[in-house]
């Protein structure tokens, strides 16, 4: 035998003998006790009592000297560099370390551990270099070198033990990342050992206890680790990435590199030790076949070590890319949280200026970025394996293969370089592609969301085809750039050739930057607040003088600081203060102007919500926020919470307070409508509220904070003359308003004046002041139409919510168990195979099992090649004959494998089509209780993530897991042929990969649901302050809001986190399981076989392959059970529930309506099935051409009169409409020829004409006369003509850039086009000053008398002008007719109700005439008008 310093040279020259010098003694037996007691005592000083390490360290020195002192002359035979003294010195060092790590801080000590595990394993390694390298070179060696160093493999082992296993076992310390708040319960994997991280295995108890159970849910999940927490990464990291302080203008992408460069430094290790771990397996299959083909190893390795290779090398490579996974789905996961909240962060800060034009600050486009964009951006998170695992292992191989094949490998690498100018065009090309989808997506969903949020008013026009078919247009346009952009990446594809993985993360990058540049556009190119542009002027004023007022001095405001309009320069609207404009604090400020003059503007300047444009150089405004501000809002902004979180807005809950508001803002008698009382959920957008409750509670919201200033936007317009008195008499007259200043929008100056001391006027714009009423009343035109009162406000009956707990709300059903359910599968399957599904499934799956079946001949020809050379003299062998043959093989394979998959694109593309019409179809169809009950951000989750996963997740996964597990059959079948033994093996294999698999796939199905229901709720949140960001600023309520989505990012972030690392703590098994099989195969082939060097290489290339390839099914299989999740989702809502088909009934003739003519017999309705009726055996008759006026207190049944004449709710009874039954025809035939105008009008994005005419069927003068018919002309008088609203003024989503009386005169302009015969107005004119309003109702007499006087309006107004008019006035009362009859007549009833609401109101204008001391005549007058005609 050698001795071992000559076997280690020649080994390792250099380095080994360098290393050997500083070898423990081999006889040394204190090294085993030593190092133990080292290692125990330095890994365990957070487990074990001091003392007893204490006398640990003591014991291990006394040892190592007792060693030294103690040794004989056996030492002297050993070379000179074993000196026992150098062992003593050794483990007298780690003794000391140990001890330090035990006094040490944690810091101090975690870093002196490290340094003694360097000391540890460096010994390990030296020792084990002198202990096993003998033995792996000779077979000689082997019987001697064990027989005579029992007691230095015994050595060995204690050193391996100490050095290794040690470390690997002991837990970790959990150390809190914030020390003041740690967890309760600290996430598993923050304490787990190293050994438990990098196999998973502190997953196990999850995974065994998912198989236990039907579903998960989150809260059986481990929990969020805080560093992980939406909190800390917000402190830590969020202002580097806010391009408003640490983010600057540089790319978002530069920005997040900074904030995780720590972790792109680990992940770059680990791709590195992949990429050289990767090779392993290759070289030891090169060396197993060097070795068959002359059956000598020389001075090689033994097969056996090569053998071992073939499987400690996978398992290495699949360590380090499971560590590269860990730490990129981790910070996947961390910059997902961030980016929400950043986007979040800068849309709470972006000026709310409705532009309809910009595509880049509209809800739905933000929703898009957090959904669509922040997935794409998954894909692209792999891009440091072009930095470094692509160009180390391209070198690798450049090396490999110059000493295999010389100068013939540089030809290859010089084809591969050809194709990159290629493939550098097509990389191009996508990216220009994929930028033009993501905007036709914009586009697409825009107009989903714009549709589902107005679905009650398409569904009330009849609009649901049309829609759906303008959606379809949109859907078309986006699909086709779809198409384009996955042939793009097939083409990719097939030239990748051998560099696979650079073109498949190089189009994943390229798709990825697409997205991350758009969110970059977002952060840079959103307009700000003035308070937040470097370049804007705030609202500070510099004069201490007046900085406690509140006004303004000579200031302008605009929407916009590039355009002076609130929508484009066609409407450049500006809010002028000349002079000094102050309210007076501790008192009711009234501002009061006609519809569109400005008011609203007002508050939102002095909020500084609009763009500030001094007029002078001491121009200045003012709002001081010292005290707090409270605003409610004029369209009743209010959260999807419970009544009492909405009035509490994050306040302090004072029971007595409370109450008082309570009572004060009449909402007593509201609240027990509702089972829950004030626990009720109000649903989204308050859908389970009137217009006059939601008004109430917004206005209770401000009443209750303990903010000094209210800002009140015509929140008494929804509201009935007796609960107008009594919020005048409780509230704004009462303590809780003492010494705190209102100011307030309001038309109602009957009922404020006696309160208001400071008035401002708005007109055109222009606000003006005045401290005098009675110059105000002599000034204003509108006196007596001002004076009018209301009879009742609430455009909708309160719904009662039955559930005792108050909930509304459905939560979204969870699918539990494994995989998607049959209807889901077949779902996508009926849609992939379209018109003819036997053709599509024959012609792919036969081109695809075809092409690999190519690919094993193609793989078996190389080796059949180069056995010829072993066969025959290379001379005789023809090299241009077996490279024409390859090359013709390698066509047909390429040709096959192209026609599969494009194929596969375009049935997809076509799946992805009619699946996304199915769901317009299904949501548009769906019942209005249905949509009462579902969230919007719930439905457009279904738009843009799961119809984004059937788009490219879906069917890129399910044509990955049909590729690979054909070519999985084809390659255990070859093995399986030439070696018949390895059958069972290859079924074991299997079975065990398919149960990991299963285990794997029950835990990871639950987790990936929770995950996606947990996704909705951040969509929500975002969507809801987005649509009350105004609120939310004036409340100051940033932080707060912020605070809520940070809960909920980390309820999705703890679901995210553990869906990855399942999928890790499976691939790690399968891959192990692999390495496995591949060494056992190369084992028996070598040493049980005759095989030949051609056959053996070509089976370990199928079972390399294979055993890789296993672990790539496995992860494809269960990637489509997750991604299958949405087909379950998609499915369910194509089982909603639904109203009839349009297309079912009687389709009526072609001239009906030909008039107006209305007959209800015994007509019941109720809103659901279990809910008791709300009509009761209502029977009337209206003649055509007549004006009907509904009246009645709250929850009469007014609005749901006629939601039950458009068959929107559960009827029974008979409505007759000009003679037609209309329980038989079709919902489009009728709801197409009836109008209804709601209280709450719904724009949708686009310009006035789109609105107008969504369908493009009318000429422009048609859209024109309907504007002048509906007021708009008579309010635009005394504006310039580019000030004007015309036909293409743009409209921003839900008309946000309109006041809420513009909005509702264009909804009556829409109403005018339809020239329906059967008109409804539910309370269509509430929010539009007396004047218009008159003008509206006489412009609609004219309108309708002008058609020939058939048509009928039937018209719920609280204003008795609006209705007093009519042919006749039903008076509504618990859901019966108890008055249908004429004005006159009805006021001619002493005790009647419509007389006992005329007295009221009579009596109320009297009191206030009284109060002001107007002249006698006009009192007179007013009282002759109002009882003209009566008896009494």
């Amino acid at each position: 035998m050698k001795p071992p310093s000559t076997m280690t040279e020649k080994t390792a020259p250099g380095v080994c003998s360098h290393l050997y010098a500083s070898a423990p003694d081999q006889n040394s037996t204190g090294l085993p006790f030593s190092l133990l007691l080292s290692c125990i005592m330095s890994l365990s000083a957070a487990y074990v009592p001091s003392c007893i390490t204490a006398a640990s360290a003591s014991l291990l020195v006394l040892h190592s000297a007792f060693t030294y002192v103690s040794r004989d002359s056996r030492y002297q035979e050993l070379e000179e560099g074993s000196d026992p003294l150098r062992n003593c010195i050794i483990y007298g060092y780690s003794s000391f370390l140990a001890t330090a790590t035990m006094l040490l801080r944690y810091k101090s000590s975690k870093i002196l551990s490290i340094h003694l595990e360097v000391v540890l394993l460096t010994s390990l390694v030296v020792y084990g270099l002198n202990i096993v390298v003998p033995i792996i070179v000779s077979a000689e060696n082997i019987v001697g070198h064990c027989e005579g160093s029992t007691k230095s493999w015994v050595k060995f082992i204690a050193l391996l033990l100490g050095a290794v296993l040690l470390p690997l076992l002991i837990p970790r310390q959990y150390v809190p990342v914030d020390p003041k708040n740690p967890l309760s319960a600290p996430n598993p994997e923050q304490t787990a050992s190293l050994l438990s991280l990098v196999f998973f295995t502190y997953l196990d108890s999850l995974v065994w206890k998912a198989s236990k159970v039907p579903h998960l849910s989150t809260e059986a999940l481990p929990p969020l680790s805080d560093n992980d927490q939406a909190r800390i990464l917000r402190a830590k990291a969020l202002s580097m990435l806010d391009p408003l302080s640490g983010g600057g203008s540089r790319h978002i992408f530069f920005n997040i590199i900074h904030v995780f460069s720590g972790d792109m430094a680990s992940m770059s290790i680990a791709l590195i030790c992949n990429a050289t771990t990767a090779f392993v397996p290759a070289v030891s299959t090169n060396r197993l076949l060097v070795y068959l083909e002359t059956r000598e190893s020389g001075n090689d390795m033994l097969p056996w070590f090569w053998i071992s290779l073939l499987f400690v090398g996978p398992v290495l490579a699949s360590i380090s890319v499971e560590w590269y996974m860990r730490i990129v789905l981790r910070t996947f996961v961390r910059a997902e949280a961030l980016l929400t909240e950043l986007i979040f962060e800068h849309a709470v800060r972006a000026r709310a200026k409705s532009d309809a034009g910009d595509d880049g600050q509209s809800n739905a486009n933000i929703d898009t970025l957090i959904t669509v964009d922040l997935h794409t951006m998954e894909e692209g998170q792999h891009f440091l394996v072009l930095v470094t695992f692509v160009p180390v292992q391209l070198i690798i191989c450049i090396v490999f293969l110059y000493k295999l094949l010389g100068w013939s490998a540089f030809v290859g690498l010089g084809l591969t370089l050809v194709m990159v100018p290629i493939t550098g065009t097509a990389t191009k090309s996508l990216h220009s592609v994929q930028h033009e989808k993501m905007k036709k997506t914009d586009s697409r969903v825009q107009i989903f969301t714009d549709v589902v949020n107005v679905l009650r008013m398409v569904k009330l026009f009849g609009w649901e085809e049309k829609m759906s078919e303008k959606i379809a247009q949109k859907r078309a346009v986006e699909l086709k750039a779809s198409r384009k952009a996955r042939l793009i990446e097939l083409l990719l594809i097939v030239i990748r050739n051998q560099i696979q993985l650079a073109f498949i993360r190089g189009t994943e990058c390229v798709k990825a930057k697409v997205s991350m540049d758009r969110i970059h556009k977002f952060l840079q190119s959103t307009e700000l607040l003035d308070s937040f542009e470097n370049s804007g002027t705030t609202a500070r004023v510099s004069n201490e003088e007046y900085s406690d007022k509140i006004g303004f001095h000579n200031a302008s405001f605009t929407w916009s600081i590039s355009t002076g309009g609130t929508a484009s320069p066609s409407r450049n609207f500006v809010l002028t203060v000349a002079g000094d404009l102050h309210f007076k604090p501790n008192a009711l400020n009234l501002v009061v102007g006609p519809t569109g003059s400005g008011k609203t503007s007002l508050l939102l300047a002095l909020l500084g919500e609009m763009h500030f444009a001094p007029l002078s150089n001491d121009a200045w405004f003012n709002l001081p926020r010292s005290g707090g501000i409270a605003y409610a809002a004029q369209e009743s902004w209010v959260l999807n919470e419970t009544i009492r979180d909405n009035i509490l807005f994050g306040s302090p809950y004072d029971e007595d307070r409370y109450e008082k508001v309570i009572k004060s803002c009449a909402l007593e008698r509201d609240l027990t409508l509702f089972a829950a009382g004030d626990q009720t959920e109000i649903g989204e957008k308050g859908l389970t509220l009137s217009g006059g409750q939601k008004a109430r509670l917004t206005l209770a919201r401000a009443v209750y904070s303990k903010s000094s200033i209210l800002l009140l936007d015509d929140t008494m317009a929804a509201l009935d003359v007796h609960t107008s008195k009594w919020i005048v008499d409780e509230c704004l007259s009462g303590d809780l308003l003492q010494d705190r200043t209102v100011i307030m929008v309001s038309h109602n100056v009957a009922l404020l004046s006696p309160l208001v001391q400071c008035y401002v006027t708005m007109k055109d714009g222009i606000a003006t002041h005045s401290n005098d009423v009675e110059a105000y009343l002599d000034s204003s035109k509108e006196l007596l139409e001002q004076l009018e009162e209301r009879v009742d406000s609430d455009a909708k009956e309160e719904k009662k919510v039955d559930s005792s707990n108050g909930k509304l709300i459905v939560s979204e059903e969870v699918h539990k168990g494994t995989g998607a359910s049959w209807a889901a599968i077949k779902l996508y399957i009926t849609a992939l195979g379209g018109k003819h599904p036997f053709i599509f499934f024959i012609t792919f799956f036969s081109c695809l099992a075809t092409s690999h079946l190519v690919g094993v001949v193609q793989t078996w020809y190389l080796g059949y090649w180069a056995s010829q050379y072993n066969d025959y003299p290379p001379a005789e062998v023809s090299a241009s004959y077996y490279l024409a043959v390859y090359g013709l093989i390698f066509l047909i394979w390429l040709i096959l494998l192209s026609l599969a998959h494009v194929e596969f694109i375009m049935a997809s593309v076509g799946a992805s089509e009619l699946i996304h019409h199915q769901l317009v179809e299904s949501v548009l169809a769906a019942t209005f209780r249905w949509l009462d009950e579902t969230p919007v951000s719930r439905i457009i989750t279904r738009s843009t993530q799961d119809i984004g996963s059937v788009d490219f997740a879906l069917p890129m996964i399910a044509s990955r897991v049909c590729d690979i597990t054909i070519s999985l059959l084809f390659k255990i079948g070859a093995v399986v042929i030439f070696t018949p033994t390895f059958l069972l093996p290859s079924i074991v294999l299997v079975a065990l990969g398919t149960w990991v698999g299963s285990l794997y796939l029950r835990a990871q199905s639950s987790v990936k649901r929770e995950m996606s229901i947990a996704k909705a709720p951040v969509i929500g949140m975002m969507g809801a302050v987005s649509t009350g960001i105004v609120s939310v600023r004036a409340y100051s309520a940033q932080n707060q809001f912020a605070d809520l989505l940070m809960t909920r990012i980390d309820h999705y972030s703890r679901s995210a986190r553990v869906f990855h690392n399942l999928q890790r703590w499976m691939a790690i098994r399968t891959e192990t399981l692999a390495g496995i099989f591949s060494a056992g195969l190369a084992w028996y082939l070598v040493y049980f076989t005759n095989s030949n060097a051609s056959a053996t290489g070509f089976l370990l290339n199928l079972a390399v392959t294979f055993s890789g390839g296993i672990v790539w099914w496995v992860i494809a299989v269960n990637g489509l059970e997750a991604e299958s999740n949405c087909l379950e989702r998609l499915e369910s809502y194509l089982q909603i529930d639904q109203e009839a088909r349009l297309n079912d009934g009687r389709i009526p003739p072609a001239h009906w309506p030909s008039s107006g003519e209305l007959r209800v017999e015994n007509l019941s309705a109720k809103y659901a099935p279990d809910d008791p009726e709300v009509l009761h055996g209502l029977s009337f008759h209206i003649k055509s051409g007549e004006r009907i006026g509904v009246v009645g207190r709250t929850g009469s049944g007014k609005s749901t009169l006629t939601l039950a004449l458009l068959r929107c709710i559960l009827t029974r009874g008979d409505v007759f409409y000009d003679g037609i039954l209309t329980s038989t025809l079709n919902l489009d035939s009728l709801r197409s020829q009836i109008t209804i105008i709601p209280q709450t009008p719904e724009l949708i994005s686009g310009n006035l004409r789109q609105n107008l005419d969504p369908f493009e069927e009318h000429a422009d003068y048609v859209l024109n006369d309907a504007l002048k018919s509906a007021g708009l002309v008579s309010l635009q008088e005394d504006l310039e003509n580019e000030d004007k609203v015309n036909l293409d003024t743009p409209i921003s989503s839900g008309g946000a850039n309109l006041s809420v009386g513009q909005r509702q005169i264009i909804a009556l302009a829409r109403a005018i086009v339809r020239q329906s015969k059967l008109l409804i107005l539910d309370e269509a004119t509430s929010a539009i000053d007396y004047k218009t309003d008159a003008i509206i109702q006489e412009s609609l007499r004219n309108e309708y008398n002008a058609r020939g006087g058939d048509a009928t309006i039937i018209t719920i107004a609280h204003r008795l002008q609006t209705v007093m008019d009519a042919s006749r006035i039903m008076v509504l009362d618990a859901g019966r007719i108890v008055e249908f009859d004429s004005p006159k007549a009805l006021l001619q009833k002493s005790t009647g109700h419509f007389r006992t609401m005329q007295w009221f109101r009579i009596r109320l204008i009297d009191t206030f005439y009284q109060r002001l001391h107007l002249q006698a005549s006009i009192f007179s007058w007013r009282k002759s008008f109002f009882w003209s005609g009566s008896s009494t």
